[in-house]
Parts: C-alpha cells; structure tokens; sequence
C-alpha cells in the first residue's frame, strides 16, 4: 500500500483516539450489570455489548473494534445492539477482562491466546515454535478445523470464541549483530515473557533467555541488561525498541494470535438472528484487522529502515536449522500434558506439513 494512504489511516485512526479520550470511563455497576438485558422500549436498544481490551485506538485493531465492528453490528442489528468499544485497558488487564466475561459484567474482549491459555490450557499450542508456516497458514488454520476445535471448550468456561485476529510473527531483533544463522544468536540475552513454553524455545536456540517486564524492557536494553527482544514489527515501532535495536531478524519463530472472546451468558441471551449478526461482525472486523496490520507492518518497516534499522531475511537453511532446533520443546512433558492429544497430533501435522 502506497504510503500516502496509510498514512491517512494512521491519521485518521488519531482522530479516532483524541475524540474517545472523552469517553473512557468504566461502565457503572448499573450499566455493566445491565448489559446483555433487553429494554422497555422499541427507542432504545435491546442489547448493550460492551467491548474491553488492552490495545490502543489507533492500532490495527483499535480501528477494527471502532470502525468495523461496532458499526456493523448497530447497523445490522437495525439497531437492537448498542456496541460500546473500550480499548486502551480501560476496564481491565487481559486476564481481568477475560473474568468479566465469565460474569457477564464485559460482553466482549479482544484478547491473546497467550493469556485465554489460563482458561483453557489447549491454547498453550499456539505458543509453539514454528507452529504454522506463514501468516496464510495461520489463517487457513485458526479460520478452520484447528480453530474450532480448540475453542471448542470454552462455553464450559463461559465463553465463546467467535473470530480470530492477529497480533505478529515474533521475531529477534538485537543490538550485537546481524542474525543470518543460529551461530550468530549464540549465548546472546534475549528478553522474554516469563513462560515455560518461550523460555524452553529460546533455550533450544542456544540464547540466553531473561524474562523482565515489557515496561522494563526499553531501559533494559538501553543498559545492556538485555542485547535482543522479540517482538513484531508494529510493537518494536510503538515502544521505540528499534532506537535501540539496529539488528531485525525475521525469525517468525512464534506467531502470536489473538481473538474477539465473548460471555457465554450474553451469546446466549440473543436470538438466532442477532447470534448470526454479531459472529458475522467479528468475522468482518477481523478480515480488516489482519489487513491493516499488515499494511502497517509494511509501512513501519520502511520508517525504521530509514532510521537505520537493518532487516534480514534469513534464508532457508537458518529457518530449518530453528525448526530441528526447537522440535525438542514440543516433546517436553510438562508442555504436552497440558494439551488434548487429539489437537497436539493436529498442531504436530500443522507444524510439519
């Protein structure tokens, strides 16, 4: 995408964010308590869906929550559901948002699998390297048997997945050297999330892995507490970490998902028609945020490419070299006991096809 209309976007998605800082109060109790309830009156809408997540209203999905699904839903719901889009952290942590779905007091969260993990431990797959191969292949997956069948469960948990997005590919990037091998990260400090599942991958790949912070990680790169971290592209850009990362390997060791969760209670408590509205909507929104994170991390690349970043784009032999390296983490016993056997011989057929 030519960078003009991105930047447009990029523009437009400010406005967005200026106009909703006059609007991001929590709910009331009254309100909040209310939502998912039917009104008195053919005036007023009969549902109030309440969306929270962690995410910024100018990110890629920011403005698929804001420009594409609330306005899909209103408009094809003729009215009946009112969307109320509170991004920014406003109502909670992702954890804390995903235990308001259980009680019905948020309708909706855009949340990562990492943390829906906590709900349900089949989720802990996607956090296994080299999972799928491209982002067409997360696509094809998370769109189809493989998707469904994890989210299968969640109703038990009161909850209900309905479309999944994207958050990046997780790739290296560093302040030491280019990485063009495995040789090249060797014993190199490497920041990440405190997880078996992340701490085990890095192990495999002969790095040091540090588990810090996410709030902790510019200083601790600007110190040489850590050397590398690995984040997307659009996450490097926003934190500034690329001011101090002059190396970008495109690794995508990890590809990290998210997804638009609702409660169960409220799915429930609409009708057929207005079921199909919603799951349609999220489906809609979700299209358009994979596309736009896209375009961003195009944009975003050439932006750090002119303040100096250098982006390497290992061959396949490195890329290989990472998979045999980290199959050894898909057999750890802790990891594997804590998925279904029937969707870890799913991910395994992924992973090697």
């Amino acid at each position: 995408m030519k960078r003009k209309t991105i930047s447009m976007l990029l523009a437009c998605a400010m406005m967005l964010s200026l106009a909703a800082c006059g609007n991001t109060q929590k709910p009331s109790t009254s309100s909040a308590s209310n939502a998912g309830g039917t009104s008195g009156t053919t005036s007023d809408p009969e549902f109030t869906l309440i969306v929270g997540s962690t995410i910024q209203d100018d990110s890629a999905s920011g403005i698929a929550l804001i420009e594409y699904f609330k306005p899909y839903v209103e408009e094809n719901s003729n009215g009946r559901i009112r969307v109320d889009v509170q991004n920014n952290s406003v109502l909670g942590g992702d954890r804390e948002l995903f235990e308001a779905l259980q009680l019905n007091t948020v309708q909706c969260s855009f949340g990562p699998m990492s943390t829906l993990a906590n709900f349900e431990p089949n989720y802990a797959v996607c956090d296994l390297p080299f999972l799928f191969s491209s982002k067409e292949d997360a696509y094809e997956q998370l769109d189809g048997e493989f998707g469904a069948k994890l989210a299968e469960n969640l109703p038990n948990v009161g909850m209900r997945l309905l479309a999944y997005g994207e958050n990046a590919f997780r790739n290296i990037s560093n302040k030491v050297r280019p990485i063009t091998s495995l040789a090249d990260m060797k014993n190199m400090k490497i920041r990440v999330m405190e997880s078996p599942v992340n701490i085990a991958t890095y192990d495999a790949l002969g790095v040091s892995p540090t588990p810090m912070a996410f709030s902790e990680l510019y200083t601790g790169l600007s110190q040489g507490v850590v050397e590398g971290q690995d984040n997307g592209v659009v996450l490097t850009y926003t934190a500034k970490l690329y001011e101090v990362q002059p190396y970008y390997t495109y690794t995508g060791h990890i590809y990290a998902a998210n997804a638009m969760v609702f409660s169960e209670a409220f799915w429930q408590s609409l009708p057929a028609d207005l079921q199909k509205v919603v799951e349609d909507g999220s489906k809609y929104a979700m299209e358009n945020q994979r596309r736009l994170n896209t375009e961003m991390e195009e944009e975003l690349e050439a932006t750090m490419a002119e303040a100096g970043v250098e982006f390497i784009h290992p061959d396949t032999a490195m890329v290989e070299e990472m998979r045999e390296a980290t199959k050894s983490v898909w057999e750890l016993e802790d990891i594997k006991n804590m998925i279904d056997p029937e969707i870890y011989e799913m991910a395994v057929q992924i992973r090697d096809n």
